[in-house]
């Protein structure tokens, strides 16, 4: 049998026990503890996620469930046109949240694009009459 903090007061811990419950230390951004350790884990009430101390800051741990997928409309590459204003919807987080395809090929994001807002900015031009377009909501926290 281990024991844990509860309150101030050590508690027993029974192993293998099924009833019951273990309460998370809640409270809202503002009331995050000062001087926290790697690990901590705790409901933060203003954003209703549970979070975790990580190398300096509080870290989300996204809901389950399942984030929305979408395709971009399709644009067709001329040769010579590198940039797409307003390639995307809404501006992703950044390269690593999207799936970029120019002529069914999957591109390398910050090797062969960057994205600015809701443009893309390709290394060079796609050829000509290749289809491009993206998949997007892997960004997505809310699932």
């Amino acid at each position: 049998m281990g024991n844990f903090l509860k309150n101030n007061i050590i508690q027993p811990f029974v192993k293998g026990s099924t009833v019951g419950a273990t309460q998370l230390a809640t409270g809202s951004s503002s009331e995050r503890p000062g001087g926290p350790s790697e690990g901590q884990v705790r409901l933060n009430t203003t954003s209703d996620f549970l979070e975790y101390y990580n190398d300096g800051g509080w870290v989300n741990i996204a809901k389950a469930g399942f984030a929305t997928v979408s395709k971009t409309t399709v644009v067709f590459g001329d040769a010579s046109t590198t940039s797409f204003t307003n390639f995307f919807d809404t501006a992703p987080a950044d390269e690593n949240s999207v799936i970029v395809v120019v002529g069914n090929v999957i591109q390398e994001p910050t090797q062969a694009y960057t994205i600015s807002g809701r443009d893309i900015t390709f290394t060079s031009a796609p050829p000509n009459t290749h289809r491009i377009y993206a998949f997007t909501g892997f960004d997505s926290t809310s699932a």
